[in-house]
């Protein structure tokens, strides 16, 4: 491998990210692609169509074999050892990854979508001069003159982006979930390579718009996704609604948004469509308030898909009998793990709807697991939470909550100047407690007593020492603080903006 690529996969690898091998473009006569049905796949002029383009998920084999490969799988794993010694043993290979990957975003910046070259490049100076973060982020430029960027969003909605607000004129991609990119120093189908400026971590952003880039599509922009739709508040005095959305799961959650968690868009549609139906059914059996409707939110992820209307009608007739359709999480984790959504999304329904044997099951389960973090030692009163049950994720295991809380107390100390071990930072008379805000969380410490907060979600953690009184994590959760202890070790200088958690300064 030579020592260009290397750092491009040793930074990948330090990055969580998986390494991925691009081979140089073939001749579609020798390797033509085929459509679903067998037949050569040929552009709008008739021209046989390339099965390796020089930018897609493929690699050249020892003997000079080319190779495609089917990258959905390294959505959720990382490639194995020996996956990566047949990929690069060729040195001809080029390099790149997936987006989605702990809320990686790629901003491809289009050249062709310009006049000209000049024209491209005085826009994005333009543009890097507005937003100056963007100038601490991940920067490359493409073979055929382009930029890429990458950012870590906390909201992404729609892929094709423009610079002139929204529904103007196209000039990029904004790749996200399951999308391929192509790094440096890789060979593009033009013979020239791409270059890296800036290999430093993402950014943080909120939001795509926050860095001033907007979709191309008013349609788009106006569908009821979950972050653009308002949350629909209970009337006083009565049981709540659920927005339908918000109780799906992640993966349809991000078909909404535009993205393709699996194999096809049509594949990703009609698994959003099932989880929709699904709730819709749980919720009538159960009596639970929603709004929204699964075929009109359908109709929206087609559209964040860029999938025309009659191929997202054909998807929906598809489902034959959308009343036995069941919620993703009812399948994993019984009646239980639906209830404990409905416990996260608002607790007056839960207490008000929820079944007595429910509450006392998921009590139960919360309380063994609290035992078993502890190691087994029971709980003095004075530590217990009592405002409501910890919903602990069964995918989450007790080290790796112990883990995220050491995590949490470095990120906390890093804000702050240390003293052998304890956070020293600035406190008051009237406030003894330090803490640590940025765009998704807050971590605050007061002595021994730990409490971690996330946007919009409340507590997801508190800690008294090593016993857990409360624990709310995800898989996301866990990524992220990662993530950002990963920068922390790799950060040379402090920046003025970290990324996920960024220290501001302590009122007095």
């Amino acid at each position: 491998m030579n020592p260009a690529l290397r750092a491009t996969f040793d930074w990948l690898r330090d990055q969580g990210l998986p390494p991925l091998p691009v081979a140089p473009a073939q001749d579609p006569t020798r390797y033509p692609a085929r459509n679903g049905d067998g037949s050569l796949k040929r552009d709008k002029d008739g021209a046989l169509v390339p099965a390796f383009t020089g930018k897609n998920p493929s690699y050249v084999d020892s003997r000079g074999i080319p190779h495609l490969i089917r990258h959905t799988q390294y959505q959720n794993r990382m490639p194995t050892q020996a996956e990566l010694q047949t990929w690069f043993a060729h040195p001809d290979n080029g390099i790149g990854t997936l987006g989605g990957w702990h809320n990686i975003v790629w901003i491809d910046v289009d050249v062709k979508q310009f006049e000209s070259q000049q024209t491209c490049d005085q826009r994005i100076t333009d543009w890097l001069g507005q937003y100056p973060l963007l100038q601490q982020t991940f920067t490359e430029r493409t073979h055929s003159g382009g930029w890429r960027l990458a950012v870590q969003a906390h909201e992404k909605t729609f892929t094709n982006f423009s610079l002139d607000g929204v529904g103007g004129q196209h000039m990029g991609e904004a790749l996200g979930q399951g999308r391929f990119t192509v790094l440096a120093p890789t060979i593009g189908p033009s013979g020239k390579a791409y270059a890296n400026m800036q290999r430093v971590p993402p950014v943080w952003v909120e939001r795509l718009d926050s860095i001033g880039l907007y979709p191309v599509s008013c349609r788009r922009e106006q569908s009821p996704s979950r972050q653009s739709r308002p949350h629909i508040q209970a009337q006083p005095a009565q049981p709540g609604v659920l927005r339908l959305e918000d109780l799906a799961a992640a993966k349809a959650q991000a078909v909404l948004h535009g993205d393709s968690p699996l194999e096809s868009r049509s594949h990703s549609l009609t698994y959003a469509l099932r989880e929709f139906y699904g709730w819709e059914n749980w919720a009538a059996q159960n009596q639970v308030p929603i709004s929204g409707k699964a075929e009109d939110l359908a109709r929206a992820a087609g559209a964040a898909l860029g999938l025309d209307d009659e191929r997202v009608e054909r998807i929906m007739e598809s489902i034959p009998d959308p009343a036995s359709c069941a919620p993703a999480t009812v399948f994993a984790g019984g009646e239980t793990s639906a209830w404990k959504r409905v416990w996260k999304l608002d607790r007056q329904v839960y207490k008000e709807l929820c079944p007595s044997n429910m509450k006392q099951s998921i009590q139960a389960i919360a309380r063994e697991n609290h035992h078993v973090l502890t190691g087994g030692k029971p709980q003095k009163k004075q530590n217990a939470v009592v405002q409501a049950p910890s919903v602990h994720n069964p995918a989450i295991s007790a080290d790796q909550i112990q883990t995220f809380v050491r995590q949490a107390w470095s990120i906390l100390a890093h804000a702050y100047q240390t003293e052998r071990g304890k956070v020293t930072g600035e406190r008051s008379a009237a406030d003894p407690k330090v803490w640590v805000q940025g765009q998704i969380y807050r971590i605050a410490a007061e002595g021994a007593q730990l409490t971690i907060e996330a946007l919009s979600r409340g507590a997801i953690l508190q800690a008294q020492g090593h016993t857990i009184t409360l624990e709310n994590l995800t898989v996301v959760d866990l990524k992220r603080f990662q993530a950002e202890m990963l920068r922390i070790q790799q950060r040379h200088r402090h920046c003025a903006t970290a990324p996920a958690i960024s220290r501001q300064s302590q009122e007095r």
